[in-house]
């Protein structure tokens, strides 16, 4: 009988170790590594908010997992029992927020604002805000992952040139 290989051996403690479906930590020394800097891995989702855009400053509010089966999708303390109705509740209050801003600055018409919306002094309009929720919705509606057991597939595209202690990730 042949004894296995160090390598191996150290391979198969390696894998009976780890239970994750993240690749096992990657040494200093990279040419010794056993997971290649591009290895495809995927991560749960914490966030099922993709819409980034923020009129105004306002975001669209966070779609997160309650913990409650058969009501797993919390938006701001109120929670769903499907994604879509969450993703609607986010969009409707990123609008209110929006359309609040708005009103304080006595832009309340749905008329015509002079600039687009941003923070560069241009003013914002409730017509603006109707415009970012329809959006908001659509992104949304096109999401790739409506749930939270959907996992995400990540690519470690290598190390931070200013951290190089640290691995960029890239979700695809």
């Amino acid at each position: 009988m042949y004894p296995l290989p160090l390598s191996l051996l150290l391979f198969c403690q390696l894998a009976l170790a780890t239970a994750s479906p993240s690749p096992a930590r990657i040494s200093s020394d990279f040419a010794m590594s056993l997971v290649p800097r591009n290895t495809l891995f995927y991560r749960q989702m914490k966030d099922l908010q993709t819409f980034d855009s923020a009129l105004g400053g306002v975001r669209a509010s966070s779609i997160m997992n309650s913990g409650i089966p058969d009501r797993p999708f919390a938006v701001e303390g109120n929670n769903f029992p499907n994604f879509a109705t969450a993703a609607q509740r986010s969009c409707d209050e990123q609008f209110q927020g929006c359309q609040a801003m708005a009103n304080s600055q006595g832009n309340g018409g749905r008329g015509k604002g002079k600039a687009k919306g941003r923070d560069s002094g241009g003013e914002l309009t409730v017509t603006m805000c109707d415009q970012q929720k329809e959006k908001c919705n659509q992104a949304q509606q096109t999401a790739k992952v409506q749930d939270f057991q959907t996992g995400v597939a990540s690519t470690n595209i290598g190390p931070d040139p200013l951290f190089p202690d640290f691995d960029l990730i890239c979700e695809g």
